[in-house]
């Protein structure tokens, strides 16, 4: 079966017998073993002679047993010298199945159908694959959720080479586009083409990432945001190799920045506009946001630390900046309080007065903890004022009251007397000289308590036209 080999060449039995991988002959039309090496021995736990009294669909799993059978009839249809490769599974005589690569060759024999046979254990390579292909569904995965791409260009190269999720960004399918340098150009907005026709080298440091957001044109017309990271990857020998880099949609990111934008446009358009002071304290960063009269009689928004010292709390009266900041933290520790409130005194730089009213709402975290105040200062001086005026009024009109019912009173009565006792009696009790005389003093009186009422209404109004003035 083996021929006679020559001096320099080694015998088929040593070869066959030395193999680092299992080998075997076998009767195709049995399956049973008819020669095993050393290393089949060894690795699937059989013995020679136990080999020998065993046949194929002993080593593989049962589940496996038809696909053997389907081998086996494909068997006659093979030229003689023709290795057949293929991967199946085998069984140890512990019962431990491994995968195998199998290489096969007919053996000719004028009786028999006979197989060479080498099976190398790929167990470890199989593995490896797997943990490869497990690795790379995790980056795929990764790279879905995150939105993120890879991308790889030779600089002597025009075409790309672009990740499952790169085309994905673009909204392409991988077969469908081909990421060629003019191809490429073409997906950039139009306005943001200049990032690809300027020379890249020249803004690219070899182990430097260089970033930069700009927009894409995706296949159904749609325009995304993008952040690419770039860098310059050198060769062996210092040369230029290739650019490498990453792209990411950040398309919900850049429209969540706009709104934000317009919406602080808007907030501080309603800071300016309106006749209240709108204020807007970040706790995270201890900063607030308020408007400032600035030199020319305009307003600006201003942002600053959120101290004591602040210009925002240094136009607190002094008499009244230790209660404020104490009761306005106070309120704050309360983590029940979502709403609040303040009343202290401003004054101005020309020395005015002004009364002022604080309103705010606090924003609080899953814990109870101030994140935002948002707030407003009215303005109520005009009102104070009013409320004074109306006081002092009260005032006068209580003292006319009095002097109604008591100065004024006591001598109108004593002439309603005076009269009607004259009317009745005559001069029997009281002369008619001394009726008028009493009459005269009574009225007298009354005189000068109506005299006192115009004083005291007098000095109620230059106070107000004062006060009007002022």
């Amino acid at each position: 079966m083996f021929p006679r080999q020559t001096n320099f060449e080694l015998p088929e039995d040593c070869i066959f017998n030395f193999s680092p991988h299992p080998m075997w002959i076998y009767d195709a039309d049995t399956l049973r073993f008819l020669k095993v090496n050393h290393e089949a021995v060894r690795q699937y736990g059989y013995s020679e002679k136990e080999f020998l009294s065993i046949t194929l669909e002993d080593i593989r799993p049962k589940e496996d047993i038809h696909a053997l059978s389907n081998a086996i009839k494909n068997i006659h249809q093979r030229d003689e010298g023709y290795f057949k490769k293929r991967l199946v599974r085998h069984k140890k005589k512990d019962g431990t199945v491994f995968p195998v690569h199998l290489k096969s060759n007919l053996i000719p024999d004028k009786d028999r159908t006979l197989e060479l046979v080498i099976a190398m254990d790929i167990t470890e390579l199989k593995e490896s694959e797997d943990l490869l292909i497990l690795s790379n569904n995790r980056l795929n995965r990764a790279q879905r959720i995150a939105k993120l791409g890879y991308w790889r260009r030779n600089l002597n190269s025009d075409l790309s080479e672009w990740s499952d999720e790169t085309f994905r960004i673009y909204g392409y399918e991988p077969h469908s586009f081909t990421p060629t340098l003019k191809n490429v150009i073409n997906v950039f907005h139009p306005e943001d083409r200049h990032l690809l026709t300027d020379d890249l080298l020249d803004h690219l440091e070899p182990g430097k990432l260089k970033s930069f957001e700009h927009r894409i044109l995706t296949a159904n017309g749609s325009i995304r945001w993008v952040q690419q990271e770039i860098q310059l990857i050198l060769n062996d020998i210092g040369g230029t190799s290739h650019i490498e880099g990453t792209i990411m949609d950040i398309t919900e990111r850049k429209e969540y920045e706009q709104k934000l934008k317009e919406s602080n446009e808007r907030f501080s358009l309603a800071m300016l506009a309106s006749n209240q002071k709108i204020w807007d304290l970040d706790h995270g960063n201890n900063t607030i946001l308020h408007s400032k009269i600035i030199c020319d009689g305009q307003e600006q928004i201003v942002k600053e630390p959120f101290t004591k010292d602040s210009s925002w709390l240094g136009k607190i009266h002094p008499d009244d900046i230790d209660r404020v900041w104490d009761s306005f933290f106070q309120q704050l520790e309360n983590r029940e309080m979502s709403h609040g409130k303040l009343e202290y005194r401003l004054r101005l730089e020309n020395g005015t007065i002004r009364y002022v009213t604080d309103t705010y709402y606090v924003q609080r975290g899953a814990q109870g903890e101030p994140i935002r105040t948002i707030g407003s200062m009215t303005d109520v001086t005009v009102t104070r004022k009013q409320l004074e005026k109306i006081k002092a009024h009260n005032t006068v009109l209580r003292d006319i009251a009095w002097l109604q019912s008591h100065a004024i009173r006591s001598p109108l009565t004593r002439i309603m007397a005076l009269t009607n006792l004259y009317r009745s009696k005559g001069e029997e009790i009281m002369s008619f000289d001394r009726t008028i005389q009493l009459i005269d003093k009574a009225v007298a009186e009354i005189d000068d308590q109506l005299h006192q009422i115009i004083k005291i209404t007098n000095t109620d109004n230059n106070n107000e036209q004062g006060n009007i003035a002022s």
